[in-house]
């Protein structure tokens, strides 16, 4: 999450070490977890132009090995996989908001955000 403090500063490049609490940074191109909307969409968009869910799911089963399957599940091994593409792609999403993404698209079969 992106914070900023009171005085309007940015508070990661801040040096002055002021004691004014930090509210979080609301933006409406972000997620409360400070994704951003656009890399969330441009992964969603990746993974639609190779994938349905039914097959992006029958590859992760694939893929990973039986026993990492039984130990993690198919949502665990999904947010995996999820995070291979974002880490290769270079995108900025949170690791929950990737949890977000795979549980949609192993539960409901929904790809994208």
């Amino acid at each position: 999450m992106l914070f900023r403090k009171k005085c309007g500063g940015d508070c990661e490049s801040c040096r002055r070490g002021c004691e004014e609490r930090e509210e979080p940074e609301t933006s409406y191109n972000r997620t409360p977890n400070g994704s951003d909307m656009s890399d969330i969409q441009r992964l969603g968009d990746y993974l639609s132009e190779r994938y349905t869910a039914q097959s992006l799911i029958a590859e992760v089963r694939k893929v990973y090995d039986p026993n990492y399957l039984a130990f993690f599940g198919v949502h665990g091994a999904m947010e995996s996989y999820l995070t291979h593409f974002r880490d290769s792609l270079g995108l900025h999403i949170d690791r929950e908001d990737i949890r977000v993404m795979a549980n949609a698209i192993v539960d409901r079969g929904e790809m994208g955000v």
